[in-house]
C-alpha cells in the first residue's frame, strides 16, 4: 500500500480502480491496434514483404504491452529513452517504413505507429508531448501520400468508396496518437487528486498540533520565565539572607504545582477546547482524508471534567479510524439521555484487522473510570463502534462492580477492534 493509499483510505479503491481502468484500456488498445492493422495490412498472395511486416507488428504488440505499467508511474518517473519504448518505437517504426515503400501497403499498417507516438507523448513533459502528437500525424500523413504518389497502382486507381474507407482509417489514426495520452491524464489527474487530499489531511494535523503547542509556550512560558528569576533571586539571597530565600523557594514550589497542573489540563483537553470543537476538529480531519463524517452533538450541562475526558475519547477514536481502517464513512454522536448519562457513539464501516497490544484503549478507560463511566466496544461484520457511558450531573454513580466491569473492557477491546491497533507509547 503508497503512502497516498494510507492516508486516503477511502480514496484507496477509486485509486486501484482507476489503475486498473487505465491498465485495460490501454490494453485493449495495443490488442485492437494490432489486430486492425494485420486484418487490414495482410493481402494474399503472402509475400516475404507481408510476413516480415506481420513479425514486426507481433513484436510491436509485446513491447506496447510490456510498456503499459511505465504510464502509470508518476509524471517524470519513466524516461522516454526507456529500452521498451525504444523497442516499440523502431518496430512499430520499421513496419511503417517498409509499408510506405513502392508497392504501397496501405494505410492500415500506420495503426501501431501511431500508437507509438502516443505512448511517447505519454513520457514527455511540456509542449514535447503536442510536438510528439503532431509529428506522429505528420509521419503518417506523409509517408501515406509519399506511398501512394510513388505506386504505381495509385495513378489508375478510380476515386469511390477506396478514398472514403482512407478517410476513415485516417481519422482512427489520428485517434490512436492521443488515445494513449487522454487515458494517461486521467490517471495523473487523479493521482494529483488523492495527493491534494492527503495534504490537506496532513495540514489538519499540523493546523491542530500548532494550535496545541501554541497553547502549550503560552502556558508554561511564562511560569518557567518566573521560575528562572525566582531561582537567581533565591541562589544571591541563600547566603545574606536565608528566611527570603526559603520564601522564595517556596513560592517557585507553587509556581511549579501550577505549571504542572496547567500542563496536565492542556495535555488532558487542551484546555481551551470544548467537546463540541473537538468534534468539529475530529469531522474535518476524517473528512479531509476521503471519509464521510457525520456528527452530532447535545451536551447540555456537561461538566468540565467529563468533557475533557469525551475530547479525549473523541480524539482518540478518530485517529484510530485514520491510522487502522479503511472506512469511507462514519459517525460521532454525543448525546444526554434521559437526563442520566452523556453517551459517545463513534462508529466506521470499514474495521480493519485486529491486533492486539494497543494501549490507547487501556487508557482512555482509565479516564473514564475516573468518572464512574463505562466504555463498549462491538464489532458486527466490518462495522466498529465505541460507546463511551458516563453519568449525568446529579445522577447515581457506578457501584464497584460496575467499576471493576469497566476496568475489564479494555482486556475485551484489544481482541475485537482496530481502535486498540496503536503504536506503543500511543
Amino acid at each position: 500500500m503508497t503512502h497516498t493509499e494510507q492516508a486516503a483510505p477511502g480514496g484507496a479503491a477509486d485509486l486501484r480502480m482507476m489503475r486498473r481502468s487505465t491498465v485495460l484500456t490501454l490494453g485493449l488498445v495495443v490488442l485492437v491496434g494490432g489486430f486492425v492493422q494485420l486484418l487490414l495490412g495482410i493481402t494474399l498472395p503472402l509475400t516475404p514483404r507481408m510476413i516480415l511486416l506481420a513479425l514486426l507488428t507481433l513484436g510491436a504488440v509485446a513491447a506496447a504491452l510490456a510498456a503499459i505499467p511505465l504510464l502509470l508511474r508518476g509524471s517524470g518517473e519513466a524516461a522516454p529513452t526507456h529500452p521498451l519504448v525504444l523497442a516499440l518505437l523502431v518496430q512499430a517504426g520499421a513496419v511503417w517504413l517498409l509499408a510506405v515503400l513502392t508497392p504501397f501497403a496501405g494505410w492500415g499498417w500506420a495503426f501501431l505507429f501511431a500508437l507509438a507516438g502516443g505512448v511517447l507523448s505519454c513520457l514527455v513533459r511540456g509542449w514535447w508531448k503536442g510536438v510528439v502528437v503532431l509529428g506522429t500525424n505528420a509521419a503518417v500523413i506523409g509517408g501515406g501520400l509519399i506511398g501512394l504518389l510513388t505506386s504505381p497502382a495509385a495513378i489508375v486507381a478510380p476515386v469511390g468508396a477506396d478514398d472514403t474507407a482512407d478517410l476513415i482509417v485516417l481519422g482512427t489514426l489520428a485517434l490512436y496518437t492521443v488515445m494513449p495520452l487522454s487515458a494517461v491524464w486521467a490517471l495523473q489527474v487523479v493521482l494529483r487528486l488523492e495527493h491534494a487530499r492527503q495534504t490537506a489531511a496532513e495540514l489538519a494535523v499540523a493546523k491542530e498540533r500548532l494550535r496545541f503547542a501554541t497553547d502549550l509556550h503560552d502556558i508554561q512560558g511564562h511560569n518557567l520565565q518566573v521560575i528562572a528569576l525566582k531561582t537567581e533571586l533565591a541562589e544571591r539571597l541563600l547566603t545574606a539572607r536565608p528566611e527570603q530565600a526559603a520564601r522564595e523557594i517556596a513560592d517557585i514550589r507553587k509556581i511549579a504545582q501550577a505549571a504542572l497542573d496547567d500542563t496536565r489540563a492542556v495535555v488532558n483537553d487542551y484546555r481551551t477546547v470544548t467537546v463540541a470543537v473537538e468534534v468539529r476538529n475530529a469531522a474535518a480531519v476524517l473528512r479531509s482524508a476521503g471519509i464521510r463524517c457525520e456528527a452530532h452533538i447535545e451536551t447540555p450541562g456537561m461538566p468540565t471534567a467529563v468533557g475533557a475526558v469525551f475530547a479525549v475519547a473523541i480524539r482518540e477514536a478518530a485517529t484510530n479510524v485514520l491510522r487502522h481502517s479503511t472506512a469511507t464513512h462514519a459517525t460521532i454522536e454525543l448525546l444526554l439521555v434521559d437526563a442520566a448519562e452523556y453517551r459517545l457513539t463513534v462508529s466506521n464501516n470499514a474495521a480493519g484487522a485486529v491486533r492486539r497490544g494497543g494501549t490507547g484503549l487501556s487508557g482512555l478507560a482509565q479516564r473514564v473510570a475516573a468518572q464512574h463511566g463505562t466504555i463498549e466496544t462491538t464489532r458486527t461484520d466490518d462495522t466498529f463502534t465505541l460507546v463511551v457511558r458516563m453519568p449525568a450531573p446529579g445522577a447515581a454513580t457506578e457501584t464497584a462492580d460496575a467499576s471493576t466491569r469497566t476496568a475489564a473492557a479494555p482486556a475485551d477491546a484489544r481482541t475485537s477492534t482496530p481502535l486498540t491497533r496503536q503504536a506503543a507509547g500511543q
